[in-house]
């Protein structure tokens, strides 16, 4: 889509609707050489978002071109409306109808995927019939399955318009159709993808899984995997760079491509047998399957919709992925809960962004304004500054806490929060005098815990190098997904297509401590958005993308460059080491890492060597040879473990024959020196047919179970179970 927009100011008028379609047509006759007698321009009403204007459409021989929207009025809930004081124009053009309609090809995807046609046409044997595809073309609208009431019935319409059976014409649409889908959704997902995106069953990520699977479906029920295989369905992305060079340039590398859409194969592929029986569950339920399970199935359990299919013998909907792209439109996020009203205050300065004054602890500033806490019972605790020191809680890092001293008395300072622009300094008790007056101007002091600003420093110095180090390990598929760091350890969730390995995690944590060894510096400056998106590119918004025209951007020399507002440190050395803790899925397509940084470092290398030292002391061995020892441990753990498992069975089994072979006793109580009575649900069954035919009956009685199992129900005797252990009461037979 290529766009125009022109904002008209009142003491600055540019051009409007009748200089805009002038323009328009200008470029169509001139520029393109289209002649006159083919276009045509229809004029409508828009109207959206509390706007309405004129709208104009530009044909080209039936063929919508663009559009020219002029909001020029402001509109209100009676009806009325009023001229906008900015007026608008909004020009959308399509960029693939241009060559469409200039060489008058059947369609549109003939001139977008020349080099992928190609390719496909050649390795698939298809071949599209232009001249059917001319005549249906007028007539392809009619198809809509949202609109038309009967497509059977559309298909003969179109047929005998076109001159050809249904069975004919159905055989030269719907093959090129495929044909085409493939064309189309493979450069999505390559696009989407190289954009940083990853196939899941979560957000977008499910729509990007959607499309490549409906193409995996499509070449699967064609026969084209058999003609294709993976290797050359892989190069059709190389001839969709062929066709978008001239508009993009060359493409960078992208190592790991190859192998997220291998990876999404294998599972379309292998579809996971859990989620089949949550899938057969819900066919048992219901026979029919309606469009919400079959949503459900798709995106919830990840299940291909060709899979769905075969294991319900159901068709697929044909408005299945239309209905998945609506219900992802309307998901939204419920807005933040704003409790305080700050917007009649002055912006708190921040004065750790200050270079001169980043490492000051301590401060003077002026109260502005206290506010009553309506989270505690309206206690009025909560202050507001003109300047501060104190890190509210943003951006995943948690708050600095210290003390203000108020009045000459020293409050701690427990949490603080930002709400717009201002600061909220929350203290451990109430202030005393409840007149706001007698606080607002005065001069307080503060001082914020120095070791705690510290460690939540290094934590998030830490996430931008760890990120770093994942995408050079990784790939550039990798993106930030979210972060935590607090004063314990810091976490980051990235985008990734598997779990990680130990032997991946090894090389993150090895790359992200040679980085802090190299002593890169790392600079804190601001920027205009603008500017900083053409330098940077959108990989500074690692965060999420950052309100405002302006940008604090945090540069740490050749590793890593985001739009940031946290603490930073202002060399990596600062940071010192970083420890991967562990690593886990937490949902599909995204991986999250746990880790330490500085202090907390030292404290888990030490609690580790204790544990080396302690095994060392306990065995009695040197260090290398703690695995070699415990491997051998296991071993023989193992080993007896199956020994005593095997002599337990025997044993039970000697009782139950004890039972059976001694004419004498009718039943048997044994007290058991098992913690759980797993040994007897296993295994003690196989004897049930044999304690019924004698009519006996075995009993076994643990701290905390009491388990047995009767041939019949006159050989059960309560009265002797509750005389060896009275605090049981047996009522039935088991």
């Amino acid at each position: 889509m290529l766009g125009i927009q022109v904002f008209n100011y009142p003491d600055k008028y540019v051009f409007f609707k009748e200089e805009c379609v002038e323009f328009f047509n200008d470029w169509l006759t001139k520029e393109l050489e289209i002649d006159p007698t083919e276009i045509t321009y229809v004029e409508d009403v828009w109207a959206g978002g509390g706007n309405l204007g004129p709208s104009v459409e530009a044909f080209v021989g039936g063929l919508e071109i663009g559009n020219m929207v002029f909001m020029q009025y402001k509109t209100f809930h009676d009806g009325s409306y009023e001229e906008l004081d900015i007026k608008v124009i909004d020009v959308g053009i399509g960029l693939e109808r241009i060559p469409w309609a200039v060489n008058g090809s059947a369609t549109s995807y003939e001139d977008t995927f020349r080099h992928v046609l190609k390719y496909l046409r050649g390795k698939l044997d298809v071949v599209v019939d232009e001249k059917i595809w001319e005549k249906f073309g007028p007539y392809s609208c009619l198809l809509d399955v949202d609109e038309a009431e009967n497509i059977d019935k559309t298909w003969e319409f179109i047929a005998e318009k076109v001159g050809v059976t249904v069975q004919e014409l159905k055989k030269a649409i719907l093959m090129a159709k495929d044909l085409y889908i493939v064309a189309d959704h493979t450069r999505t997902a390559m696009m989407i993808i190289q954009d940083g995106s990853l196939p899941s069953n979560n957000g977008g990520g499910s729509n990007l899984r959607n499309v490549i699977r409906r193409v995996f479906a499509i070449m699967k029920n064609n026969g084209w995997w058999d003609k294709l295989g993976l290797k050359g369905f892989l190069e059709i992305f190389e001839h969709h760079k062929l066709d978008l060079e001239e508009i993009y340039g060359k493409f960078k590398p992208y190592p790991s491509f190859e192998k997220i859409i291998e990876v999404e194969f294998e599972r379309w592929s292998t579809t996971d047998q859990d989620q089949k029986a949550k899938l057969d569950r819900q066919l048992k339920k219901s026979k029919q399957l309606t469009i919400n399970d079959w949503i459900v199935a798709v995106t919830s359990y990840g299940i291909p919709a060709d899979t769905v299919a075969k294991l319900s013998g159901q068709p697929i909907p044909n408005n299945l992925y239309y209905e998945i792209a609506q219900q992802q439109e309307r998901i939204t996020k419920p807005a933040e809960v704003i409790l305080y009203n700050t917007a009649h205050l002055k912006e708190t300065d921040l004065i750790f962004y200050d270079q001169a004054h980043s490492s000051d602890v301590s401060f003077e500033a002026k109260v502005l304004d206290v506010f009553a806490n309506l989270t505690q019972n309206n206690v009025r605790n909560i202050v507001i500054l003109d300047r501060s020191v104190f890190y509210p809680t943003s951006g995943g890092q948690q708050n600095d806490v210290g003390t203000l001293k108020i009045d000459g008395e020293e409050y701690s300072v427990v949490n603080v929060e930002k709400v717009g622009k201002v600061v909220l300094h929350i203290l451990d008790r109430p202030l005393p005098n409840p007149d706001n007056a007698h606080y607002i101007g005065q001069t307080v002091s503060g001082h914020i815990d120095e070791e705690r600003r510290r460690q939540l420093r290094n934590h998030h110095t830490g996430t931008h190098i760890v990120f770093a180090a994942c995408r050079a390990v990784l790939g550039p598929h990798v993106w930030q997904n979210g972060a935590k760091k607090t004063i314990e350890q810091a976490h980051l969730d990235i985008t990734h297509y598997d779990s990680l390995t130990k032997q991946q995690e090894i090389e993150i944590e090895n790359k992200a401590n040679r980085i802090i060894l190299e002593s890169r510096q790392i600079k804190k400056f601001y920027m205009d958005k603008a500017q900083a998106e053409l330098e940077y590119g959108f990989r500074l918004y690692q965060g999420g993308v950052v309100p405002g025209n302006q940008l604090r951007v945090v540069h740490i020399e050749d590793t890593d460059v985001e739009a940031c507002c946290g603490t930073h440190c202002d060399n990596t050395s600062e940071v010192g080491w970083i420890k991967i803790l562990r690593t886990t899925k937490i949902q599909d397509g995204i991986v999250r890492l746990y880790y330490v940084a500085g202090e907390r470092t030292i404290q888990r290398l030490n609690t580790e060597k204790e544990i080396l030292n302690n095994l060392q002391k306990l065995w009695s061995i040197p260090q290398d040879l703690i695995v070699e020892t415990a491997d051998k441990f296991f071993k023989e753990s193992k080993k007896y473990s199956n020994e005593c498992a095997r002599q337990e069975q025997k044993i039970l089994n000697l009782q139950v024959k004890y039972v059976l072979d001694n004419p004498e006793v009718k039943s048997a109580y044994v007290i058991s020196d098992h913690d759980e009575a797993t040994i007897y649900f296993s295994f003690l069954n196989n004897h049930a047919q044999s304690l019924k035919d004698a009519n006996k009956g075995i009993i076994f009685v643990g701290e905390k179970y009491l388990y047995g199992l009767f041939g019949n129900k006159s050989a059960l005797d309560l009265e002797g179970v509750n005389d060896i252990y009275p605090y049981f009461l047996l009522t039935t037979v088991i």
